[in-house]
């Protein structure tokens, strides 16, 4: 959903401030949801303006370029660390699950006891050869 444009902020700022009128009249007047004309008017309010507040861009990431590469350097050392050793190593205070994806987001994977890098460019097995058999 676009934000509203900035002349219409101003247009239902001006309607509440200057004529007075109730939320209600203003989302009438304006066809738009009284809420919306709440929110604007508060926004109006508490921060003087009438710009949209910016896009909220999510939850910043616990592991920085530094650190991501530093827990790069201590997989390739220690390929056999559980992900509890890597957590304990880190210094951060993250769950198993964050040092885990964090590793795959690096390329990593578990076989067997120790970490390495994924291998996407080999196929496994043959399509043509059928499940179980024999050549």
């Amino acid at each position: 959903m676009r934000p509203i444009s900035i002349d219409l902020r101003k247009r239902v700022v001006a309607a509440r401030i200057q004529d007075s009128q109730s939320m209600g009249q203003i989302a009438n007047r304006f066809r738009m949801p009284k809420g919306t004309v709440q929110n604007i008017i508060e926004r109006y309010r508490d921060s003087g303006t009438v710009t949209p507040k910016p896009p909220n861009s999510g939850r910043k990431p616990v592991f920085s370029a530094g650190d991501m590469l530093k827990l790069e350097k201590d997989v390739l050392n220690h390929p056999d660390y559980t992900l509890e050793e890597f957590r304990n190593r880190s210094g951060k205070k993250v769950s198993l699950v964050c040092i885990h994806k964090t590793l795959r987001k690096l390329g990593f994977t578990r076989k067997k006891r120790a970490y390495v890098r994924m291998n996407r460019t080999e196929k496994t097995s043959s399509r043509n050869v059928g499940h179980g058999a024999k050549n």
